[in-house]
């Protein structure tokens, strides 16, 4: 017999009303019945209250924060708030798919390793402001994918998630410690020790926008992202291999990140970050060879 747990979706919200409604229909709209919707208003100043207020379903559960906090320990606070044994998250900018929990659960039902599975995801498409596809993002992995996701960077949009809530718990939530960094670190923690299926279809949507963090905080993330995977290879005593793949990752990303930063005339911080990581620029000719050919080749 299949089951049909609850899906508890958080919503974080902060002065998100521009594309709100379009994402809270997503959910709605969902062909999978059995959830509840967590809001958690981040004391908007905006319209996000209203909108959301103005739907007439008793499975949206509204939360104004007492105070204003980080992204991570507002996440944390809606979980708590949480009924479902499963936890989604959904970005108050993103879409999903009619069908995104439906197929989810139907592959976790049919899965062999159904008892030790701690994340599901979908496949993402970026999407522009006027919610216009223009990339598909086609890397997906089902099975051990911890070490994948040290290889390869993370590849797991976090609206695209569906968490074990059981486990979610055990290995500690979101760390609040962190502003950029976040999403991988919840990602590697689930999957370390457990098992992921990912449904080999396009059923979220990223937007792509001017007030998307790493458009706008260029240095911080690309910062944050170094310190962490460097802490995290430390930490966690890894093979001299993925110590390797860390170290490509980051020149990639430093490449990314150097020409993001010219692009935006921010050579304050593009100094900063060559003189912080130069050990990073050693491959940065190698690196624009591989996005040269990317762009050419899309």
């Amino acid at each position: 017999m299949n089951s049909v747990p609850l899906v508890s979706i958080i919503v974080n919200c902060y002065n998100s009303d521009k594309y709100l409604e379009i994402a809270l229909n997503s959910a709605i709209s969902q062909t999978y019945k059995n959830w509840e919707l967590i809001f958690w208003d981040n004391q908007s100043t905006d319209d996000s209250a209203t909108i959301v207020n103005s739907y007439d379903d008793s499975r949206i559960k509204y939360f104004y924060a007492p105070i204003h906090t980080p992204l991570g320990e507002a996440r944390n606070l809606a979980i708590e708030k949480a009924h479902g044994s499963w936890i989604a998250f959904l970005d108050c900018d993103d879409i999903w798919h009619d069908d995104k929990l439906q197929s989810a659960f139907e592959e976790w039902n049919n899965s062999k390793y159904k008892n030790n599975v701690a994340l599901i995801y979908s496949k993402t498409v970026y999407i522009d402001e006027n919610s216009e596809p223009f990339k598909y993002f086609e890397e997906h992995y089902t099975g051990e994918i911890h070490d994948l996701l040290l290889k390869k960077g993370d590849f797991v949009f976090i609206s695209s998630a569906i968490f074990k809530k059981e486990i979610l718990d055990k290995v500690g939530k979101i760390n609040e410690n962190l502003h950029y960094a976040e999403d991988y670190d919840v990602l590697l923690k689930v999957t370390k020790d457990y098992y992921t299926i990912c449904v080999n279809e396009y059923h979220t949507f990223y937007r792509v926008h001017t007030e998307n963090l790493t458009s706008r905080k260029v240095y911080e993330y690309d910062i944050e992202n170094f310190e962490f995977l460097n802490n995290y290879a430390k930490e966690n005593n890894l093979s001299l291999g993925l110590k390797g793949s860390i170290f490509l990752e980051n020149s990639k990303r430093m490449t990314a990140s150097i020409y993001k930063l010219i692009s935006k005339k921010d050579f304050f911080n593009l100094l900063k970050i060559i003189f912080s990581y130069p050990q990073y620029l050693l491959l940065s000719p190698y690196y624009i060879m591989y996005f040269l050919f990317k762009k050419f080749n899309n």
